[in-house]
């Protein structure tokens, strides 16, 4: 749309300037006219509402916010999971070699000997100063500040696209201004060349519309340059992609915003209940005096139940097999006849111990209390309570500062709309002063009564006046959507 603009404003100089173009120029115009006319259908228009869901939807500093809420999320759930009792298990395998102590036996053996143990623990904390549950608190107020903290982003960028939209318009409008301007000289021009060809006129005067003219191209083109810079920093505010096409709604501001009968102090309290700061900061008081609690637990004894089974095996573990087999060994002689005495014994089989069976044989299991409570160390827990005491101290400060600061961003940004509002009233009556102006010049000059400077004159001054009066609408316009996002309103145009 800015394009097509240009090329109709390229074509009306053209035309008036007289320049001779071809056929093949028209055509091209004509082809060119025809596309971009195409292209600017299909673009859709953004209205303010689409940019800012748009800015909040691709917003890096959001998209971390949010990834901030999952990383909370997961610590609570953490601290949640750390009533229930842990359990863990552990293996070894191990070579014992040279002069060692078998596991099995508790005897030296100078042999190589392989064994494993395994073992399974569990253990549950029962009293630590509920040091668990102000940890899950905790969490949950840190969740709950970082969902306002979500709020204070949101709000700051819809107030920068905001702005930055209004901009735009009042770039817009500056330069349908300039155009007007141009387009006025150029008629001026068009009617003292004649005069001048006629006669009528002296060449002082062309040169001078001339000079005029230059001057309004080059507002034209700071005008136009205005524009895209206010495009190029939407686009950057929103991250759209630069391939793509953006343009917004032209909006036509024609119910001005008045002051209302609100008090500064009463949109001061509408503030301190809708604004997101605020409700942050309380929560980093409940956040700091639970953190004291947290760290006054370190001061407090701990009391745990643990249980433990755990089981070995060896290699040099054996076993003695049973058999009904016996055999004879000689206990004695007789005295008086030197025969051996005979005795029988049973016949040990020793076999080396399968592995199942030293596991279930070696089984162990253990359970108990286990009391811990703090003497001395170095004064660690003292120092993480006094801390932690005046981390609360300086939350409480912050809700102070935060107040002050809002406090004194209300009631400028009622001092500001106040004076918008004035300064809109006098652009109004200098606007429509200085146009009666320029029509009263442009009929003397008509006549004959006045020379070209006093015409260029009033021409200038009511150009100046329109775009005065422009800025000082979208000023009030702004100011009264500062004034009504401090009372929770939505932005909307």
């Amino acid at each position: 749309m800015r394009i097509l603009k240009y090329l109709k404003t390229l074509t009306f100089d053209i035309l008036n300037k007289k320049e001779f173009i071809t056929m093949r120029q028209v055509i091209c115009i004509i082809l060119l006219s025809l596309s971009l006319g195409l292209s600017a259908q299909n673009t859709p228009k953004w209205n303010l509402q689409q940019c800012i869901n748009y800015a909040l939807e691709h917003n890096v500093s959001i998209q971390q916010n949010e990834l901030q809420g999952e990383i909370l999320d997961n610590t609570t759930k953490q601290a949640k999971l750390s009533r229930i009792p842990s359990l863990n298990g552990s293996g070894s395998h191990a070579y014992n070699i040279g002069r060692t102590i078998d596991p099995f036996t508790n005897t030296f053996n100078n042999a190589t000997i392989q064994n494993n143990s395994f073992s399974i623990s569990t253990g549950v904390l029962l009293y630590g100063g509920s040091q668990i549950n102000n940890t899950i608190k905790q969490n949950t107020i840190n969740k709950a500040a970082n969902a306002e903290n979500a709020h204070v982003l949101r709000n700051q960028i819809a107030l920068s696209v905001a702005s930055t939209y209004l901009q735009i318009v009042q770039a817009e409008e500056n330069l349908q201004v300039a155009n007007s301007q141009k387009q006025i000289t150029q008629a001026q021009l068009n009617r003292t060349t004649k005069l001048v060809a006629s006669g009528s006129a002296n060449m002082s005067a062309e040169l001078s519309i001339k000079a005029q003219l230059a001057n309004d191209e080059v507002n034209v083109i700071n005008a136009q340059n205005a524009v895209q810079i206010g495009y190029n920093a939407l686009i950057n505010l929103l991250q759209y992609p630069l391939d793509q096409p953006l343009e917004i709604e032209h909006i036509n501001i024609t119910m001005l915003p008045v002051m209302l009968p609100d008090k500064v102090a009463d949109i001061y309290e509408m503030a301190l209940s809708n604004l997101p700061e605020i409700k942050q900061a309380k929560l980093q008081i409940l956040q700091s005096k639970v953190g004291e609690k947290i760290a006054g637990a370190g001061l407090q004894p701990t009391l745990s139940a643990f249980g433990n089974v755990n089981t070995v095996y060896s290699q040099s573990g054996k076993e003695i097999l049973p058999t009904n087999r016996v055999e004879a060994f000689e206990i004695g002689v007789v005295e008086n006849t030197l025969e051996p005495v005979i005795a029988l014994r049973p016949v040990q089989l020793i076999n080396d111990k399968p592995f199942g069976s030293q596991l279930t044989d070696n089984l162990g299991q253990q359970a108990g209390l286990s009391l811990s409570v703090p003497i001395f160390n170095g004064y660690r827990s003292r120092t993480a309570v006094q801390n932690a005491r005046v981390n609360s101290k300086i939350s409480e400060l912050n809700l102070v500062n935060t107040k002050n600061q809002l406090r004194s961003d209300v009631t400028t940004a009622y001092t500001n709309q106040k004076v918008a509002k004035s300064r809109y009233e006098a652009a109004l009556l200098s606007e429509d002063a200085q146009r009666i102006n320029f029509e009263f010049a442009q009929k003397r000059f008509n006549a004959g009564g006045s020379n070209n400077v006093d015409l260029l004159t009033a021409k200038n001054q009511w150009g100046q006046a329109q775009i005065q009066l422009i800025n000082a609408k979208y000023e009030l316009v702004f100011r009264a959507l500062i004034i009504d996002f401090y009372k929770g309103k939505e932005l909307k145009l």
